[in-house]
């Protein structure tokens, strides 16, 4: 098998793409050959899949969305999404990253029920240590999920979304070629202005922005002074440092302000997006005095807290109350 790998011409700068075969990958004058994922079954084109339509027939593991939400109950939610658009620039590393991402969710606290991981196609091998895995390919499903989420009243204390995707220029997130034509078409692609869409008036107490992506600018000027994401907070791909990796060894107890201080290159967040990183993960205050221990924070914070009901009701749409 052939593939496409980077090389340098003798006495030159010149970049030019030379198909190598992986045996060569060890060759003085190739760079080594990014380790694409196995298939687990072979990649068919599903090109008459009916997104729009009343028809589950393009479903490989339905996504039950509105059980996410319990009566009485608000929890820390994620969305980690990973395109990846073709399998010929689907790596390893790519599945390496949600690895790492979604054991630093468990470590702080996450359910395994409130993660749900959206990457690659349905050919594409599944990360063995995460659990909700669903391939990128059903665009509203991904979309449905977030605003649900997003929509219900004391649903959500922390949302975190993980993105890691190939872009365009303006920003646009390239899901899943589904019918291997090369054109990324609306359902293939998933916009900055259809995120935003998805967010706007999130009734979580904060929502985190994980970018791990190129041209990560496009989202970030249209969240600057959106009266809609007040509560969202843009953490983008550092310069030199890895999203994934950087965020890793975030613990429970620790403040995302002070995480983020040990990055090599300082951040430029403004005053409102600073307060909403003044707390842990799950939501715990920075610096209490006294310090609260695992167990408080783990009852209190980490994971899903117990509603009482007059504050369920007291802050619940009219409307809602009424239907009852």
């Amino acid at each position: 098998m052939l593939t496409a790998c980077p090389r340098t011409t003798p006495g030159s700068r010149i970049l030019i793409l030379a198909a190598c075969p992986r045996s060569m990958s060890d060759h003085p004058d190739f760079a080594r050959c990014p380790q694409p994922l196995p298939l687990t079954s072979p990649s068919v084109p599903i090109s008459s899949c009916e997104l729009n339509k009343n028809t589950r027939r393009c479903h490989q593991q339905r996504l039950a969305t509105h059980l996410s939400c319990r009566l009485y109950q608000t929890c820390d939610h994620a969305v980690l999404l990973s395109g990846g658009w073709q399998e010929q620039i689907t790596y390893q590393r790519h599945a390496h990253n949600l690895q790492l991402f979604y054991q630093m969710l468990r470590n702080n606290g996450f359910h395994k029920d409130h993660v749900k991981t959206f990457f690659a196609g349905n050919g594409q091998v599944a990360v063995k240590e995460t659990e909700g895995m669903y391939p990128a390919t059903e665009k509203e499903v991904i979309r449905n999920h977030i605003s649900y989420i997003c929509r219900k009243q004391h649903c959500v204390d922390s949302l975190v979304l993980y993105l890691n995707s190939p872009t365009r220029n303006d920003g646009t997130m390239l899901l899943w070629d589904r019918n291997n034509n090369g054109i990324a078409d609306l359902k293939e692609r998933y916009s900055v202005g259809e995120l935003l869409a998805d967010l706007a008036g999130c009734k979580a107490s904060r929502v985190l922005l994980f970018v791990e992506q190129s041209y990560s600018g496009a989202l970030s000027k249209r969240l600057m002074g959106s009266l809609k994401h007040v509560n969202v907070v843009l953490l983008n791909g550092l310069p030199w440092v890895q999203t994934a990796e950087f965020w890793a060894s975030l613990h429970p107890a620790q403040c995302l302000i002070d995480h983020l201080s040990k990055s090599p290159v300082p951040s430029r967040l403004g005053d409102a997006a600073l307060g909403l990183l003044n707390v842990t993960l799950a939501g715990a205050p920075c610096n209490s005095t006294p310090a609260l221990t695992e167990a408080e924070m783990r009852k209190e914070y980490m994971g899903c807290q117990n509603l009482p009901t007059a504050l369920w009701y007291q802050k619940r749409p009219k409307s809602d109350i009424s239907r009852n």
